[in-house]
């Protein structure tokens, strides 16, 4: 449950990300030692002590009602993740009512918003954010609207593009953070500081931060929240643009009291386009969180990773971009929403080390005449004690030995990525969704992992949204997940 587990992982979309380059303060230096890797959280719905995953099928219908939309929420056990609930709009409890092409979306951050030990789950849309209370029986369906603001410093209007949660103030409690606009103040970020209540929405204590004023960075474009200086409070970093319009971060420490600016801020000496995804990992095994993310500069896919340290991001070592075309490209270039949760950074080769899980689900399968359109795949690259490394870089399609299926026109595959270890049995599983296949109706791959070996095919399964009673038909399940 949440209450035992401080660190944050991240959920954000946003029009732009500027961390990697110039360290904070000296770069190259020797990486601080620390006793263990740090370790990312995982949901837990239910309290039982298993991972949980939800997955959301956007276009599914409901009660006759094309489009509508449903959640699914797939829950860990000893024998692994037994398919559960679809909830929607129709179930009672949860806000509002089905409507044809509502599209009910999406899965985006899952914590415990209201401090009862069971973990929570947020969708997100735009300007709209609901929140789906955990229990002992799991994601049952009540839920509760969080109110949109307006436009005042006490009460800063939500936007959407950039959010994230995780414990700021250490008080085991879960906390939101947006992209918002106060009054005359601007834009910032607000943060909604457990607990929520569940009646009304309304956060314990809201705090709109300007930026721009504060801190000398405006935007924001993205923002991420998780534990990346290793004392167990969540951080905010925030990315957006210097005076004189060239990209820049600044990372605030999440501290008893609320967030404080770190030392130093982390500037760019360009400006990137979109952010695709993110995700938090020790990449380096030096028990500091690194932020890992996709980007888009002038159009180009780009994997951005920037480590962590007691002072912030890149603390003790400079952060390093690689460019994504050809063999590992087909990222899905975010188009001014949610961009996608197909990245994953854990350690999946028992190494230590967190690798780093990126799906690809605009990549061909082919070339030339014989390719086959947006198939998708999978990317894996292994971390190391020096940072991500690009040896033993490998990719994985339906056309991998023991990968249900085969790869098709628009099955992206790798529209989501999770690792998760949902059986406790010490080696985890890469959960992988293509929400185009067979013919956009969906469908969630599991593949194996193996110490000193990695992600493999061998003994992979898939299930659809019918495993869990769903409906049939284009739903595009697989196409989000959060957990």
């Amino acid at each position: 449950m949440s209450r035992h587990t401080l660190l944050a992982t991240a959920a954000c979309t946003a029009a732009a990300l500027a961390l990697t380059g110039v360290a904070a303060t000296t770069a190259g230096a020797a990486p601080a030692a620390a006793k263990a890797p740090a370790k990312t959280r995982t949901a837990d719905f239910n309290g039982d002590g298993y991972p949980d995953l939800a997955i959301g099928a956007h276009t599914a219908t409901v009660a006759g009602l094309k489009r509508a939309g449903v959640v699914t929420v797939a829950y860990g056990s000893p024998t692994g993740l037994r398919y559960d609930s679809v909830i929607s709009q129709a179930t009672e409890g949860v806000p509002g009512d089905p409507a044809a092409d509502g599209k009910w979306r999406e899965v985006s951050a899952t914590g415990d918003f209201d401090g009862d030990g069971y973990d929570d789950l947020l969708l997100n849309w735009i300007e709209t954010n609901t929140i789906l209370w955990g229990s002992a029986k799991g994601i049952t369906g009540t839920g509760t609207t969080l109110p949109k603001g307006s436009y005042t410093d006490a009460d800063p209007k939500i936007l959407g593009g950039a959010l994230g949660a995780g414990d700021i103030n250490g008080d085991h409690r879960t906390d939101l953070v947006f992209r918002a606009l106060g009054g005359r103040s601007g834009y910032g970020f607000t943060a909604l500081y457990g607990p929520i209540d569940r009646r009304t929405g309304r956060a314990a204590v809201n705090t709109f931060r300007n930026i721009e004023k504060l801190d000398k960075v405006a935007g924001p474009r993205a923002l991420f929240v998780g534990d990346i200086t290793g004392d167990g409070l969540a951080d905010v970093t925030v990315d957006g643009w210097w005076t004189n319009h060239s990209a820049t971060s600044v990372v605030l420490k999440g501290t008893r009291t609320g967030l404080v600016k770190a030392a130093g801020t982390v500037k760019q000496g360009k400006d990137w386009a979109n952010v695709g995804t993110s995700a938090f990992g020790d990449v380096n095994g030096d028990g500091y969180l690194d932020l890992v993310a996709t980007l888009f500069p002038a159009g180009v896919p780009t994997l951005s990773v920037n480590y962590g340290g007691p002072t912030g991001l890149n603390a003790t070592r400079a952060g390093r971009t690689l460019t994504l075309s050809g063999a590992t490209g087909g990222l899905q270039v975010p188009s001014g929403g949610l961009a996608g949760g197909a990245l994953s950074v854990t350690d999946t080769d028992g190494d230590g080390f967190a690798d780093i899980v990126l799906g690809a689900p605009y990549k061909d399968s082919g070339s030339g005449a014989t390719a086959i359109a947006q198939a998708g795949a999978v990317h894996v690259f292994r971390g190391s004690a020096t940072g991500v490394t690009t040896v033993g870089r490998r990719s994985l399609t339906q056309g991998t030995a023991g990968v249900p299926s085969t790869s098709e026109k628009e099955d992206h595959f790798g529209s989501a990525v999770r690792v998760l270890d949902t059986d406790k049995n010490g080696t985890p599983e890469v959960y992988v969704g293509g929400n185009g296949e067979d013919g956009y109706t969906g469908r969630v791959w599991k593949l194996a992992t193996a110490p000193g070996t990695g992600i493999t095919g061998a003994g992979a399964t898939s299930f659809a949204l019918t495993a869990f009673g769903g409906p049939t038909g284009p739903s595009n399940f697989g196409y989000r997940f959060a957990g």
